[in-house]
């Protein structure tokens, strides 16, 4: 299978800016750590998708599922739950909207499997934003293309590591998962251009990352 280039839309001297205000980001106070851009590109895949589970790996703080949440009700998603996992649970944040769990990507099966993964509605959109490590995004990537069902999204997150020069910290990260796993079995995810070229080729934090399951 032939992948197009990884390379995001980003030039170095604007993309180290854009990484400190990334890092830097916060919603309703709580650090967020997400890239405008890539906010914009949720807000779209959220209206079109129009989810009925959304889960999120990699919780952090809890900024970015207050605004997945608020994503969610502005697009009259009002009864989708945000499933949120972290190896550490946020701690302040009271939302009835989301749910927060403790949990490795490495081991999902176990923190899923008590809140009924069969029985989670479709579509899902699910966020793949904890480790960034190779091992983890195949991970999640091996995990869910067991469980989604066609037309469900999947984004692996921050691909841009690879541009800021730390792929090598973390494996190669997910550029090099997305890459072998889509060569390994082509016939599970194909990548939504769509979503990733809204703003020109790959101008995301996650260059190939969002996927639809086919």
């Amino acid at each position: 299978m032939n992948l197009r280039s990884f390379q995001t839309a980003f030039t170095a001297p604007m993309l180290d800016g854009y990484q400190k205000g990334v890092m830097s980001y916060t919603y309703k106070g709580v650090r967020c750590l997400k890239s405008p851009i890539d906010i914009a590109i949720c807000m779209r895949l959220i209206w079109d998708l129009k989810p009925r589970t959304l889960i999120e790996i990699g919780s952090h703080s809890g900024g970015s599922a207050l605004l997945l949440a608020d994503l969610l009700a502005m697009s009259g998603c009002d009864d989708t739950p945000v499933i949120s996992i972290d190896l550490n649970i946020p701690e302040g944040i009271e939302d009835s909207r989301i749910c927060f769990l403790q949990g490795s990507v490495l081991d999902l099966g176990p923190v899923l499997e008590p809140e009924g993964l069969a029985n989670l509605a479709h579509p899902w959109f699910v966020t793949e934003d904890s480790a960034h490590s190779y091992d983890g995004c195949m991970s999640a990537l091996g995990f869910f293309a067991e469980h989604m069902q066609a037309g469900d999204i999947l984004a692996i997150e921050d691909g841009v590591l690879e541009d800021l020069g730390l792929a090598r910290k973390y494996q190669g990260g997910p550029n090099r998962a997305i890459a072998d796993f889509l060569t390994a079995r082509p016939e599970s995810f194909e990548i939504e251009t769509g979503l990733c070229d809204m703003f020109g080729q790959n101008a995301t934090y996650n260059p190939n990352g969002y996927l639809r399951k086919i």
